[in-house]
């Protein structure tokens, strides 16, 4: 392993358009369940619960469950908290060598690590978005007018659209700008270093790919407690274990070999 991680910071301090592509598993250490891991999220609530169809249908009953969900704890990311992993790439991309997060999750913590540029390509549970305007607010401020009994389907305090997470639900597409941007990234990206993801959910699992397809191919340093679906096709550097672990001992490697510019 020692090995692998100094190949791995080498090849990160050599870059000149180092990417992080990070999913559910970056921010289990966090207290925050995953999805689709034995024990995840999907075994306790019903994936439709966040189509798009049945928010519609029922906002109100949405958003009931929401809050039923925050109370038991169950999916309370916003009292989680940044772990190593989220510090680690947050550092790297202060020295300048990590130029992009694109992050499947919806938890804000690499904003909260420290990281300045982060493509949210599902979005963020943190924020509530008018349908209509696309007025923007914190979604605990959404929580305390349902909690006081004054909205239980909450409207846009601006124009009265209906108010829903900034996440994106199944049946949704991709936001464009976290497209366009993500596809910009990845032909430029030379070191593509993906961390806590399965590579299971299309379109974010198509950036592996791309970035091994363009001329020339970037280098994908793959970090995950297993291997993911599509290690064998796109993952030159395999390193297996727990992403705060590992994250520090790249960190701590590449700032052996790195000398900033002066």
């Amino acid at each position: 392993m020692d090995e692998l991680i100094t190949k791995a910071a080498e090849l990160i301090v050599r870059s000149r358009n180092a990417v992080a592509l990070t999913g559910a598993g970056i921010s289990t250490e966090s207290g925050i369940p995953d999805f689709r891991s034995p024990g995840g999220l999907w075994e306790r609530i019903d994936p439709a619960e966040f189509s798009i169809d049945r928010f519609l249908q029922n906002p109100g009953r949405f958003w009931r469950l929401h809050l039923e969900m925050k109370a038991s704890g169950d999916f309370n990311i916003g009292a989680a908290e940044p772990n190593p992993a989220h510090h680690a790439l947050a550092k790297m991309e202060k020295l300048g060598l990590i130029k992009c997060i694109i992050t499947q999750n919806v938890d804000n913590l690499h904003q909260k690590a420290g990281s300045c540029e982060v493509v949210e390509f599902h979005g963020n549970l943190l924020r509530a978005a008018c349908m209509k305007c696309r007025n923007r607010e914190p979604i605990e401020d959404v929580e305390e007018r349902i909690s006081n009994g004054g909205q239980d389907t909450p409207r846009c305090p601006k124009c009265g659209g209906l108010l829903k997470p900034d996440a994106v639900f199944f049946g949704e597409a991709i936001p464009s700008r976290a497209l366009a941007v993500s596809q910009v990234q990845s032909h430029k990206c030379d070191v593509l270093l993906v961390v806590g993801t399965s590579l299971q959910v299309f379109p974010a699992a198509q950036i592996p790919l791309t970035v091994k397809l363009k001329a020339p191919p970037a280098t994908v340093v793959e970090v995950n407690r297993e291997p993911s679906a599509l290690h064998e096709q796109v993952t030159d550097i395999l390193l297996l274990g727990s992403a705060g672990d590992i994250l520090e001992r790249l960190l701590k490697a590449v700032e052996e070999r790195f000398v900033p510019m002066v």
